[in-house]
């Protein structure tokens, strides 16, 4: 039998994040929304899927909007949450990426942000950076955000 050793992490990571699902409300913004895997377990009133801007992920017809590594393409406190799966990993520059995400939160929005903490090397070349929990945390409060709820899976 040849199973991926990373299956059974990945099949994991659904049941967290459905298990948070219902904090996920109001307008929502799923950053790197790839092919909208978790779109139907959110709480949302309305769901916008957001992605790099790149010639594979235009010619996927998943995301609704693209954006150019930089700036969100959305006007300031316009998301009442934001969700970002297995994404954080893959930005070059976390620090731009989370003043981001700050700036089109409404006042007491949410995040829902995971990341992998199973894989022994970077994925090449697309990771960036692998993150401890504890330098996930200075990186949020330093952007403003206050942990409500921090879990390894």
């Amino acid at each position: 039998m040849f199973i991926n050793p990373f299956y059974f992490a990945r099949k994991g990571l659904a049941g967290h994040i459905a298990d948070l699902a219902d904090r996920v409300t109001g307008k929502t913004l799923d950053v790197g929304c790839g092919s909208k895997p978790y779109e139907s377990l959110y709480a949302s009133s309305e769901y916008i899927g957001l992605e790099y801007d790149t010639p594979e992920n235009r010619a996927s017809k998943e995301a609704d909007f693209f954006y150019d590594g930089e700036t969100f393409p959305f006007e300031s406190a316009s998301f009442d949450s934001v969700v970002a799966n297995e994404v954080f990993e893959h930005v070059f520059n976390p620090d731009r990426f989370l003043d981001e995400v700050h700036r089109v939160l409404k006042s007491g929005g949410r995040l829902l942000m995971t990341m992998p903490f199973v894989w022994d090397e970077h994925e090449q070349p697309h990771d960036f950076a692998r993150y401890s929990s504890f330098g996930i945390r200075y990186l949020l409060e330093k952007h403003g955000f206050e942990i409500v709820d921090q879990r390894k899976s």
